[in-house]
């Protein structure tokens, strides 16, 4: 159905001619009659090549009247909501094919520009880094996108879902007109946009509610409206899903085609919170409708979630990766659940858990390096198992411990057989920070389209030694391909040996130490603990020193060579950690609370381009025994044990922070005078030439279950 609008009534009988330029179909004319300001008509599309996300096919025409001439395009697409092959569970569809939707919120701001980005370039990179992670869509979020946007989603094949801009008052009738002229507006400017596939009439039912007493209040009246303006909108656009509300904090919906709820949650919690989800949904629930209103099959989809809001009074800058692979592990566990949406696509100036920071630049998850190859795609990918019911597991040495497997393959793929290979290894890092490969194994598992289900657990054995483990986890396909990377870790607890086997086979007496015995301290801006002890850190220029005994029986004379190994890091003195920081106070929708990524107590700057370095020197017994430059002060999924030990209080204590391998050998002279002293005395200083910091972490905290250890190697 083709509608052409004239900007003024036509002064004579006028010829409007549709012309193809990519596709084999005939021109259309038809005539304008005299005093008509459009026309309305039909133009067959035999065997339409269809609009879809991995084929986001446009037509393009020329259309004109007389000398005028206008350059367009549509795409032939169908939304609808279907049932997911074998299931009652509904689904979003694109042409008839269930779609599973992972969205990201997208705010739209940019740091020059604020709402205006510098270049039409730009605005396509936009889309295109969605495209990049694996990402079906964006939500745009609370504003009215730039056409440019919208065609770039057109154009490269990315979905949207589009928000009617939200008021911040009470709904008198002002606000109620401006709202629904703005749908109005809305519909009629971008309707021939194939990306957008949802309009959202309003937002958390801000500029919902009425002031009653000292309460906020949803009333009845604003609620049926708001169920007028959902039926106002179907009226105006029947080739698309609306939703009423996207709601959060306890209001729900009216009438809507989406049954969303929006969710901040610590990683921890989704598991339990998803299985409520799934089980409060089903035709006839109220679970997250207003009263009087009820479910009937529409899609349950998340429709805003992240750790962000997840924790007390929120998280500042953090890790955001570890959360999120544990909430995207508890949505595939759950397909009644059909699909999420992140929290959100870029930082912005008071929430920094983008995928991006706000100036686009990257930000590292460490997913690669703890499986080789892994990105973020792997976890958007189609085909998916959740490794594991937690990301990180304390386990005893030499159990054999059972590892739950779940199948989400979404996808209508019939290309990929009756069944994937599995392969799964267990590697990790002993008490002397050793990489060591435990076990590999490899096993077919069944394949069909859509599929969800539990499959047979893993039986993976642990090694009989403390150890930090990840079981990385590959599926491929016929031909060797990898389809989908995951993993999960835990974490074998016990006393620091004394005395482990090299890889070699000879034996090593090993001394550790506290990593919060420090016998002194001194640095020029701050020396403190994290989590009583298991990390300590110090801002500036300054030292650690340790003074401990020499071991009984341990002679320099016997020894081939002995060695310091300590996990560390630069350590920057971020704002919450300063003795002057402020409060953050006033309202975040304002723009209020703080600029400052790093004063929210949880805070803990992601790993990201920008670099804190230091420089460590380490001194035994007054000798030098090496200097070791230490790149940055970083955070994210390689700090298994600084999450591992997290308190689940919804409080954050450097999650996520780790640092680097310290190795250094002890000179001759150095052990000849401990002995003769009968301590060791060992320094780490830092030079007020680099004034980075240092943070030591101990067999509990970071990246390696390691104390500052010192290893005796005898003469063979």
């Amino acid at each position: 159905m083709v509608t052409a609008g004239l900007l003024e009534r036509a002064p004579r009988e006028l010829t409007l001619t549709l012309r193809f330029k990519n596709a084999a179909l005939p021109g259309v004319t038809r005539r304008v009659p005299r005093g008509a300001d459009q026309v309305t008509f039909e133009v067959p599309i035999p065997n339409a090549h269809l609009w879809s996300l991995a084929d986001p096919f446009l037509y393009e025409v020329d259309a004109s009247v007389g000398d005028d001439r206008v350059q367009s395009y549509f795409g032939m697409r169908k939304i609808s909501v279907v049932d997911l092959p074998g299931t009652e569970y509904r689904y979003v569809a694109l042409n008839d094919e269930p779609l599973y939707l992972q969205l990201t919120l997208d705010q739209a701001f940019h740091p020059d520009g604020f709402y205006t980005f510098p270049s039409d370039s730009f605005v396509r990179a936009e889309i295109l880094r969605a495209k990049q992670i694996g990402l079906t869509g964006l939500r745009e979020h609370v504003k009215v996108e730039s056409p440019r946007k919208l065609y770039w989603a057109d154009r490269l094949g990315l979905l949207i879902m589009a928000d009617v801009p939200n008021s911040w008052g009470e709904p008198d009738s002002s606000m109620r007109r401006e709202a629904e002229s703005t749908l109005q507006g809305m519909v009629a400017r971008d309707y021939n946009h194939p990306a957008i596939f949802a309009w959202v009439l309003f937002n958390e039912t801000w500029g919902l509610l009425t002031k009653e007493g000292q309460r906020q209040v949803y009333r009845p009246e604003t609620q049926s409206w708001v169920a007028s303006v959902y039926r106002e909108a179907k009226a105006l656009d029947s080739t698309r899903l609306v939703e009423d509300n996207s709601p959060c904090c306890g209001r729900g919906h009216t009438e809507t085609d989406i049954n969303s709820w929006h969710s901040y949650l610590p990683g921890w919690a989704w598991e339990e919170h998803d299985r409520l989800v799934s089980d409060s949904t089903r035709p006839g629930s109220s679970w997250n409708f207003e009263t009087g209103y009820r479910q009937a099959r529409q899609p349950n989809i998340n429709s805003e979630f992240g750790n962000v809001w997840g924790y007390e009074g929120s998280t500042g800058d953090v890790d955001w990766s570890w959360d999120y692979h544990r909430a995207v592990n508890a949505f595939r566990r759950h397909p009644r659940i059909a699909g999420w949406l992140y929290t959100e696509l870029h930082d912005v100036i008071n929430e920094w858990n983008g995928y991006w920071r706000y100036d686009r630049s990257e930000k590292e998850t460490g997913l690669g390096e703890l499986v080789p190859g892994m990105t973020l795609r792997d976890l958007h990918a189609p085909v998916y198992v959740a490794v594991g019911d937690e990301l990180s597991q304390s386990v005893p040495a030499g159990a054999k411990v059972r590892v739950p497997l779940y199948a989400s393959f979404l996808t209508s793929s019939t290309a990929l057989g009756d069944s994937l290979t599995l392969r799964a290894e267990l590697y990790g890092w002993n008490a002397l920070a050793q990489r060591r490969t435990y076990s590999e194994t490899a096993r077919r598992i069944p394949y069909h389209p859509w599929m969800t289900a539990a499959l047979e657990p893993l039986l993976v054995p642990m090694p009989d030694e403390p150890a930090v483990l990840v079981l990385a986890v590959r599926l491929e396909d016929a031909t060797g391909a990898v389809l989908h990377r995951n993993f999960c870790t835990f974490v074998v607890e016990g006393a620091p040996p004394q005395e482990v086997r090299l890889d070699g086979g000879r034996r090593v007496r090993l001394l550790t130490i506290d990593p919060a015995g420090f016998h002194a301290a001194a640095w020029s801006l701050k020396q403190w603990n994290v989590m009583d002890g298991l990390k300590v850190n110090g801002a500036g220029s300054g030292f650690f020193e340790y003074r401990v005994a020499w071991p009984q029986g341990v002679r320099p004379a016997e020894l081939e060579s002995a060695a310091f190994l300590a996990e560390v890091s630069a350590k920057e003195l971020f704002g919450k950690d300063r003795e002057d920081a402020g409060r953050m106070e006033g309202d975040y929708m304002r723009g209020r609370g703080t600029n400052d990524p790093t004063l929210n107590p949880n805070a803990y700057p992601m790993t990201d381009g920008q670099r804190f370095p230091s420089a460590v020197t380490v001194r035994i017994n007054d000798v030098v025994a090496g200097r070791e430059m230490l790149d940055d002060d970083p955070a994210d999924h390689r700090g298994i044990l600084s999450w591992h030990y997290q308190k689940r209080d919804r409080r954050l204590r450097e999650a996520g922070s780790y640092g680097t391998l310290l190795r250094v050998t002890v000179p001759r002279d150095a052990l000849e005078r401990a002995a003769a002293l009968g301590q060791l005395v060992i320094r780490l200083e830092v030079d007020a030439a680099l004034p980075g910091g240092l943070a030591i972490y101990g067999r509990r905290f970071g990246r390696y279950p390691l104390d500052p250890t010192v290893v005796f190697v005898p003469r063979p």
